[in-house]
């Protein structure tokens, strides 16, 4: 019986898990596509301008920048929660 609720749990647990890290992906990415259209906007460009290979590497150096900015964000707020300080 215990095998059953056992077994039941784990999948349960690594589905949501699973769904977790795709929702935390897609937001990245979404993101980093913005900040990139943003710079290609403030450059006066297109698309149409950069490679395929030119734009993989502009995105993913966005998402280590998002990534950087909210795990900041996150400790930061972490931190100001711990102190007892209210978000500024």
């Amino acid at each position: 019986m215990f095998d059953k609720i056992t077994k039941s749990t784990l999948e349960a647990t690594s589905s949501t898990k699973d769904f977790t890290v795709k929702k935390w992906k897609r937001f990245i990415r979404k993101r980093a596509l913005k900040r990139v259209q943003k710079l290609m906007d403030y450059a006066q460009k297109k698309p149409e301008d950069y490679t395929k290979e030119e734009m993989r590497s502009l995105i993913e150096k966005e998402e280590k920048e998002v990534i950087s900015t909210l795990t900041a964000t996150i400790g930061i707020g972490a931190v100001l929660t711990m102190l007892g300080i209210p978000k500024l």
